[in-house]
């Protein structure tokens, strides 16, 4: 965090009259969901969210490319090690930092967004790339997700948490490096989109083997199970989460 910090000091301080000049980055955060909340994974499930909270850590923008999105294996590849199966395929180099927000936050995504977050600090240049990571203000779960997933004519009522170390098994400090973010240009006082895609956080969940619950008492997944790595896995797949500068 001070390497970024003194990265973008350093940068506005040059002369250049096009790059380089201190700008405030207002933010937002949306998600991807309809109206219903509902989303089909990649394992046929018709997801269904009545919860979903989750609390964001500091947000990073860079001039870098980013990274090559993570390949999703497929349910017999989480029997090998989670390094192997979630490795980067190429190094991510995330170049110049050009934008920063560092007050973490907490949302509900099943409210009616775009949320507004706290200003950032950036400079004027060409923005690739950013990072996204979570945090756990309270010292509890960073993300706590709750709904029922149909498939076949059954239903699993369900509840999945995520603390930071369930996160850091594949993200270093619960972030996610490499994100894409619209390639364009900080020129000014800038919005940025931040948004966040829960089906991704799902795709590789299979419910098969998670008790039915109800709807008054769903079933909370074990973190020991599974189903909770594939949710962990999938709250650091890069895809999860877009920026781009808000038009």
């Amino acid at each position: 965090m001070k390497r970024l910090l003194l990265a973008l000091l350093c940068l506005s301080c040059g002369t250049n009259s096009t790059t380089g000049k201190q700008v405030v980055l207002h933010t937002k955060l949306n998600s991807d969901l309809n109206a219903e909340r509902s989303f089909i994974t990649d394992y046929g499930w018709n997801v269904t969210l009545t919860s979903a909270r989750f609390s964001t850590g500091p947000l990073y923008y860079f001039d870098g490319e980013p990274a090559f999105t993570r390949r999703e294996p497929n349910f017999f590849e989480f029997l090998k090690p989670i390094q192997t199966a979630y490795a980067h395929p190429g190094h991510y180099a995330p170049g110049n930092a050009v934008g920063q927000v560092l007050q973490p936050q907490t949302f509900d995504l099943l409210e009616t967004g775009p949320f507004t977050m706290s200003d950032g600090t950036g400079i004027t240049g060409p923005v690739r790339s950013a990072t996204f990571s979570f945090s756990a203000p309270d010292g509890g779960h960073a993300v706590v997700v709750g709904g029922s997933a149909e498939r076949d004519g059954g239903t699993v009522y369900f509840s999945v948490t995520a603390a930071l170390s369930d996160i850091e098994r594949t993200a270093k400090d619960a972030q996610i490096t490499g994100c894409k973010f619209d390639e364009n240009t900080i020129d000014r006082d800038e919005t940025v989109l931040v948004t966040v895609k829960p089906r991704i956080w799902f795709n590789l969940v299979d419910f098969t083997k998670v008790d039915a619950g109800t709807p008054e008492s769903p079933t909370l997944v074990d973190p020991a199970s599974v189903p909770h790595i594939a949710f962990a896995l999938g709250l650091g797949q890069l895809s999860a989460y877009e920026f781009q500068l808000q038009q």
